[in-house]
């Protein structure tokens, strides 16, 4: 839960993949000074950045949000982005509970897309395996953030 003090703003990160259709992604962070924010919810599009992270983000003018330059400090979480298929719709609320049971949180974007959480608590190779045999059953497709 967030203290009084922190201040929550929406962070730009460039998201350079034309194949998702999205040029950039606005995430939650706290200030915490110097243009260092700490990321506060899990990406749907970017792969450089996990919740926790520490990142520095300069704004460009007064009354725009500031921009990702770069990650200060590593929190340890790793996102997963999850589609789900067609045929996976229907067993998506067994599959986000085996995330659950696996030590695995989540965000909802829309019905079909959902960005998976992984503490540094979690075993997160248990995780892809099980989004491995999954994504074999052509129920989802899954990517991995590139850092943790």
């Amino acid at each position: 839960m967030p203290s009084p003090e922190e201040e929550f703003v929406k962070v730009v990160i460039d998201v350079s993949d034309p194949d998702m259709g999205v040029g950039g992604e606005r995430v939650w962070a706290v200030a915490l000074g110097d243009d260092v924010y700490e990321i506060r919810n899990s990406p749907w599009y970017a792969r450089n950045v996990n919740w926790g992270d520490w990142v520095r983000a300069i704004a460009p003018a007064e009354d725009q949000w500031p921009v990702f330059e770069s990650v200060v400090k590593r929190s340890g979480h790793r996102t997963i982005h999850i589609i789900f298929l067609d045929g996976g719709l229907q067993r998506k609320a067994e599959i986000l509970r085996e995330l659950n049971e696996l030590g695995a949180s989540y965000e909802n974007n829309d019905s079909k897309m959902y960005a998976v959480d992984c503490s540094p608590e979690t075993d997160a190779a248990s995780v892809i395996r099980y989004l491995e045999k999954v994504e074999s059953e052509n129920l989802l497709e899954f990517q991995v953030n590139l850092y943790e």
